[in-house]
């Protein structure tokens, strides 16, 4: 079932019994089920994670599932709801119908009739996403909120968090760096209610962990050496809109127990305060390392992982977006080229072959940053192999830097075709585009100081 593993479905029924029996049904055929016993703690639930379906009784305390179904709609289109009834009624039937059910099914239920309902449902889901997905690949790409795409699996993320997007409930992006978490977050807040309230950034490794509690939670004055005035930290100035926690896996033991404290409560404590503050927000995190394995190890706390993981994104590496590189490559040009006031329109057919085959351990940044040294070197329209960093050869397998090599050249007697070859003159050009100097052509290189002394002193470059 791709991104989701398995579809999830709320079932709203005051009855206990009905309630249980319908949810050993769903269960038994692999739906992730939840339940309520009324249609409030129907709203309660769908305010805590997203669902596929509602399968809900009509006629309950308070609340009626149709009233329900309205309120479903306002919030979220996209929720199929099939309604459940004792009181069997044409007029039931089609006011259900006109307020946007799914579909009907009479109580007591005939339980085959209510699974062949299941699965036109999810069928019809299926087909609506399939065709969305075919319509935006015939367009050639979809940009969305800065991503570039068009492989199936990342068109399925962008609807995903769309979806996600309307919840206030916590989301976990996972991905290895360079993937685009930071994206997925802010497009996550941008389309969300709280898109008018602050979205606040907290990159998890930067700071140690003392200092790292302080900046999230705030401190009163005296708390610490140096603490010589009250400081509201990051939870309280995402009040009411969402703070993005980027590699959390990072957090230290201590850390981790406060932001679950903060999650089920939705209140913090400044350090060196016994006071607790409310606070309202919506909780973003990303890691690029694996929280399983964490969690299998004691390294990351089992509760704040599920606590994190309601809303789950995981980004595929760009090994696995072999479609995607080349509308990567001819966004990055564009972009960069105005902003380098350089007049490179083109990306030779080589160098995308090598991108093509590449396996990108750096992702979707590595190759913003290799375009971008290309772009920097090349002195014509277009950016040829030659262009590339050198490390970049290196790392390439030799056959595919070899068939890289424009065919003027290769036919050329005195070529020598050797990745020695290839490293030497592009050291020669990046000395040359920074006009001698030898610590900006290091940068160009993306090599240090000392490597690129090694390397001159190897090739005889003065």
């Amino acid at each position: 079932m791709g991104l989701h593993d398995r579809y999830r479905v709320l079932v709203v029924e005051d009855d206990p019994d009905i309630r249980r029996i319908l949810q050993l049904f769903l269960s038994e055929r692999d739906f992730a089920v939840t339940t309520a016993e009324s249609a409030t703690a129907a709203l309660d639930a769908l305010a805590a994670a997203p669902v596929d379906l509602i399968l809900s009784d009509v006629r309950m305390p308070g609340m009626s599932g149709i009233e329900l179904l309205h309120h479903i709609k306002g919030q979220d289109p996209d929720v199929q709801l099939v309604l459940m009834t004792a009181y069997s009624s044409v007029k039931d039937a089609v006011e259900a119908i006109q307020a946007g059910a799914t579909d009907y099914i009479e109580k007591p239920i005939d339980f085959r009739r209510l699974e062949r309902i299941l699965d036109v449902v999810f069928e019809r889901r299926r087909l609506r996403s399939e065709n969305k997905i075919l319509q935006q690949r015939l367009q050639g790409q979809v940009e969305f909120h800065g991503m570039i795409a068009r492989s199936q699996e990342m068109l399925e993320i962008f609807s995903f968090i769309e979806r996600l997007a309307r919840y206030p409930t916590t989301a976990l992006i996972t991905g290895e760096s360079g993937t685009g978490k930071e994206l997925v977050a802010r497009a996550l807040h941008d389309l969300s209610p709280l898109r008018e309230r602050p979205l606040v950034t907290c990159n998890c490794t930067t700071l140690a962990p003392t200092l790292l509690e302080s900046e999230l939670f705030g401190h009163v004055r005296g708390a610490f050496t140096g603490a010589d005035r009250d400081r509201k930290g990051l939870f309280e100035s995402a009040h009411g809109g969402s703070i993005f926690l980027d590699e959390i896996g990072e957090l230290s033991p201590a850390v981790q127990a406060k932001l679950l404290r903060v999650i089920e409560n939705r209140e913090i404590k400044r350090v060196g305060s016994p006071e607790a503050i409310r606070i309202d927000i919506r909780i973003i995190a990303a890691t690029n390392r694996d929280l399983d394995a964490m969690v299998e190890t004691g390294e990351f706390r089992e509760d704040l992982y599920y606590r994190l993981n309601v809303g789950a994104i995981t980004l595929p590496p760009l090994r696995r977006r072999i479609e995607d590189v080349d509308l990567l490559c001819d966004h990055f040009l564009a972009r960069l080229s105005r902003r380098l006031q350089k007049d490179v329109s083109e990306i030779s057919e080589p160098v995308l072959q090598v991108f093509r085959t590449y396996s990108w351990p750096g992702n979707i940044r590595e190759l913003l940053n290799v375009i971008e040294r290309a772009l920097i070197v090349a002195h014509g329209p277009v950016i040829l192999p030659e262009h590339l960093p050198v490390q970049f050869f290196s790392a390439a397998p030799e056959a595919a830097a070899l068939a890289a090599i424009p065919a003027s050249l290769a036919l050329a007697p005195d070529f020598d075709l050797t990745i020695q070859a290839a490293e030497r003159d592009q050291i020669r050009k990046a000395l040359e585009a920074a006009g001698g100097k030898r610590m900006e052509a290091a940068r160009l290189l993306g090599l240090s100081r000392r490597t690129l002394y090694r390397k001159l002193e190897k090739y005889g470059i003065s």
